[in-house]
């Protein structure tokens, strides 16, 4: 495991990216971990993969440099991909989607021969019966994707047989993160526990996630962000939902 851990070591080490990796599970965090689970410690010799950071500093002259790039185009960790000299640097950069990978070249002109497409994958969701005795719907993404509209349609809605759980929370993106900007979404969060017919969950780890989508029938999620492959809709989906 000498390779994979010289890997998770330098992914924890970065302090340059807004979130810590060690405390952080979002949806780019746990690709990672499910890549280091499922490849041989042997595919990771010679490579220094790096997550979603365009940064000059986690370049390694002596090895195959990969930059994993989940975020969309205008995220500040992305910058560094319109510099020339800094592309020049990488030897691939692997992109979680077709649509993700034509916007970069849009912006930022960078050479489709160092460019491949590898999209996002979840560990198999067994299909289980769905309730028949009430309609379950599920929001289980970060705040800012379109929870407020979510709730705004879901108090018209007023249905007794239409439940919503809310699983929603920054602490999903850990400690430095959640203390820099959870005051910004306490009152939505307050808005979710005092919704009638809505379940506020808060955190919710992934694996008592899926347990929840097996019981799902429908994936709310009027999103606002740019997706650039939602690995919430993709388990939604692969739930049944």
């Amino acid at each position: 495991m000498e390779e994979k851990s010289r890997i998770l070591k330098k992914v924890n080490d970065d302090q340059s990216r807004p979130v810590l990796f060690k405390d952080s599970f979002g949806g780019s965090e746990n690709q990672f971990r499910l890549l280091l689970k499922n490849l041989p410690d042997e595919s990771f010799k010679d490579i220094n993969l790096i997550l979603n950071n365009a940064n000059h500093d986690l370049i390694e002259k002596d090895k195959i440099n990969v930059l994993w790039m989940q975020h969309f185009v205008d995220q500040k960790e992305a910058q560094n991909l319109g510099s020339k000299d800094f592309v020049s640097k990488l030897d691939w950069i692997v992109f979680n989607s077709s649509w993700n990978f034509e916007k970069f070249v849009y912006q930022f002109k960078i050479p489709e021969s160092k460019s491949v497409v590898i999209k996002n994958a979840i560990e198999k969701i067994n299909f289980e019966e769905k309730p028949k005795d009430k309609i379950n719907l599920i929001y289980h993404t970060t705040p800012w994707r379109g929870l407020k509209f979510l709730l705004e349609v879901f108090k018209n809605l007023n249905r007794p047989d239409v439940e919503l759980n809310i699983c929603s929370s920054i602490k999903i993106y850990g400690k430095k993160f959640d203390d820099a900007f959870s005051k910004k979404y306490e009152k939505i969060f307050e808005e979710c526990k005092n919704t009638k017919n809505a379940n506020y969950l808060g955190f919710v780890e992934n694996s008592n996630i899926i347990k929840l989508l097996k019981k799902t029938h429908i994936f709310s999620f009027p999103s606002v962000w740019p997706e650039t492959s939602c690995i919430s809709a993709i388990e939604s989906m692969a739930a049944g939902c």
